[in-house]
C-alpha cells in the first residue's frame, strides 16, 4: 500500500515540478525575446510577428493572415507593421493581380543586428540538447510538438471566444473635480 502512495506522491511532485518549470520557461522566454527586441527599438510581439512573416509556410503573408495566426486584432497588427516598416524591417507590397491585397515583404539585410543574438541563444540550446541521447531527444521533441499543437488549439479557442463577445462600450469618463472611490471607500 505504501508503495502505491509513494508512486502517486512522486508523480504528483513531478507534475507540479513540470508545471512550475513550464511557467518559469514561459516567463524567461518572453523576457529574452523582449530584451533582444529592445536592442533594435521593437518589442517581443514585433519580433515574433517578424518571425512568422519570415516563416510564411503558405507563401507571402498578409496583415489579415498575421492577425488570424496570432489572434491579435487587425488594428494591433497594423501598428506592429507600422513599427517594422518605420525601422526598415519590412515593406508592404500590393499584389499585382489584386490591388486590394497587400503582402508583407521582409528586408532580410535589416536583420543583421538581430540574427546573431538569436543564433547565440539557439547555439546555447543546441549545446544543451547535444547532451541527450537520441531516445531522449525523440521524447523531448514529441513533448514539444504536442505542447505546441495544444498551445495552438488553446490560442484558437481564446481568440474565438474573445471575438464572439459583443463590443464592450468604452467606460464613461469620470466627472472632473470628484475623486472616484472604490466600493470599499478607498481611492
Amino acid at each position: 500500500m505504501s508503495r502505491s502512495i509513494s508512486k502517486k506522491t512522486k508523480r504528483r511532485e513531478l507534475l507540479k515540478k513540470l508545471w512550475n518549470l513550464g511557467r518559469i520557461m514561459s516567463t524567461q522566454t518572453v523576457f529574452v525575446h523582449q530584451a533582444i527586441a529592445q536592442t533594435v527599438g521593437l518589442n517581443a510581439t514585433d519580433t515574433k510577428c517578424l518571425d512568422l512573416i519570415l516563416s510564411g509556410a503558405g507563401g507571402p503573408v498578409t496583415a489579415g493572415a498575421l492577425s488570424a495566426r496570432t489572434g491579435l486584432t487587425t488594428g494591433a497588427i497594423t501598428h506592429i507593421l507600422d513599427r517594422l516598416e518605420k525601422r526598415g524591417f519590412i515593406e508592404r507590397v500590393r499584389d499585382a493581380e489584386d490591388r486590394r491585397k497587400v503582402f508583407i515583404r521582409v528586408h532580410e539585410e535589416q536583420l543583421a543586428e538581430l540574427v546573431p543574438k538569436y543564433e547565440a541563444i539557439g547555439q546555447a540550446y543546441m549545446s544543451l540538447a547535444r547532451q541527450y541521447d537520441d531516445g531522449q531527444l525523440e521524447l523531448i521533441c514529441e513533448y514539444m510538438e504536442r505542447t505546441s499543437e495544444m498551445s495552438e488549439r488553446e490560442l484558437a479557442k481564446l481568440v474565438a471566444a474573445h471575438r464572439s463577445l459583443p463590443s464592450q462600450p468604452s467606460q464613461a469618463p469620470r466627472p472632473r473635480g470628484r475623486k472616484h472611490r472604490t466600493p470599499s471607500g478607498k481611492l
